[in-house]
């Protein structure tokens, strides 16, 4: 009954829950990234190189397989037996890219019957190179003729006989054949050439040695 007397008590206030205010869990995790973020950045940053590296290397060991390589030197050594001289028009004196730079091995005359010579290709021939083969052992059988062919006068010839024959690629051990007359006939026409013609091919002569002897 003395408690009713005194009156109503005031109720109890409870706090709710406060909205606007971060927890602990996320304010720690935001001071850690803060705090660590330097060091992110740089592990990232040492990832993407370390991958880079890998991928360079993988490109590099490709390059580098036998086959790649084998490949690499036989376009190198075909880029070196290249040139390009002028094929020289006796009427017009017009001239045009003709012939190609040959090693001695990369053809051989094997027969010679019927006035015909056949001349292998082995690795590396055009048809340049074998119609050099030819001229030459005709050549070497009438040295009436060889007298008065000069290094300059070859390479007309070998030229004229890769336009006569056509110009396409070889395998090796492919063969060809070329006629007693139309060798002749590249000498006779290489006797027309004026001194301004000759000097012209005479700097092809320079990138075949082997035509001085």
């Amino acid at each position: 009954m003395e408690q009713l007397k005194g009156g109503p008590k005031e109720p109890l206030m409870m706090s709710g829950p406060k909205f606007g205010e971060k927890s602990g869990q996320s304010s720690g995790s935001d001071s850690w990234m803060g705090r660590n973020r330097s060091n992110i950045i740089l592990s990232i940053i040492g990832i993407l190189i370390i991958a880079g590296g890998i991928y360079l290397y993988s490109n590099y060991q490709k390059s580098n397989q036998p086959g790649n390589a084998e490949q690499q030197t036989t376009q190198q050594q075909n880029n070196q037996g290249a040139v390009k001289p002028e094929q020289v028009n006796i009427g017009s004196q017009t001239n045009q890219p003709a012939t190609t730079l040959s090693a001695t091995d990369k053809a051989e005359v094997i027969n010679y019957e019927n006035a015909e010579f056949t001349v292998k290709a082995n690795k590396g021939a055009g048809v340049t190179h074998l119609a050099r083969a030819a001229a030459k052992e005709y050549l070497e059988a009438h040295p009436e003729l060889k007298k008065n062919v000069t290094p300059e006068h070859k390479i007309y010839i070998e030229d004229y006989l890769k336009r006569k024959t056509g110009s396409f690629a070889l395998t090796v051990g492919q063969q060809l054949t070329f006629d007693d007359n139309l060798i002749k006939e590249a000498i006779d026409n290489s006797q027309k050439l004026n001194q301004a013609q000759l000097q012209n091919l005479h700097k092809y002569v320079l990138l075949v040695p082997s035509l001085s002897g």
